[in-house]
């Protein structure tokens, strides 16, 4: 009995990133703006919300300085230090996050955290997850979605649009996987292909 294709599901549409992002958008408060950032810094390097959580001030600045961030083996999943591409949106959204903490009255010195809450406190997991359900919620997205579902959405579009000839490849070396086989899970069908493909058999 041949087993069944799972599908893959933990990601954000095109449209639903979008209406999710639009709608923080429309904000202008600085925890808003500060969520907005958090949320394009993790789309655009698909790093982990633990790691996210574990930014200073100073990885920030070397990582606006250089062009790559990087993330401590004291803040990565298996303690592996891994360095990621910051593109242009990464930067600006790092920018952003050194705003904001700068507009919430907090001295920007090296070693301190980067994202910081209203309690003055350093952002914990908990607290973004927190954060992403109640935009999940005004945005109106119908997709119990998670601060590691960004990880999973910017996977899916490299594999989508990229034209390199392994574009699997692409995606182990951005997340940092060290096995092939945690990236194998972004070739399974996805929620959009399944329904077209009902759609034209029905």
């Amino acid at each position: 009995m041949n087993e069944m294709v799972a599908t893959f599901v933990r990601y954000l549409t095109p449209s639903e990133e979008r209406q999710l992002l639009s709608t923080v958008a429309q904000y202008k408060d600085v925890l808003a703006r500060r969520d907005s950032a958090w949320m394009r810094v993790l789309r655009q390097t698909g790093i982990r919300i633990g790691a996210l959580a574990g930014l200073t001030v100073h990885d920030a600045k070397e990582g606006l300085r250089t062009g790559f961030l990087y993330l401590r083996p004291a803040i990565q999943k298996r303690g592996q230090g891994h360095s990621i591409h910051l593109t242009k949106k990464a930067r600006a959204a790092l920018k952003e996050l050194l705003k904001a903490r700068r507009e919430m009255g907090h001295a920007e010195i090296g070693e301190a955290p980067l994202i910081m809450s209203r309690n003055h406190r350093p952002m914990s997991v908990r607290s973004f997850q927190a954060r992403m359900r109640k935009w999940c919620d005004e945005a109106g997205l119908n997709v119990a979605a998670t601060p590691h579902w960004f990880r999973h959405t910017l996977a899916k579009r490299l594999v989508a649009q990229s034209t390199a000839v392994d574009p699997l490849g692409i995606v182990q070396s951005a997340l940092g996987h060290l096995s092939r086989n945690s990236t194998g899970v972004y070739a399974q069908p996805d929620r959009e292909a399944v329904a077209e493909a009902l759609e034209e058999a029905s």
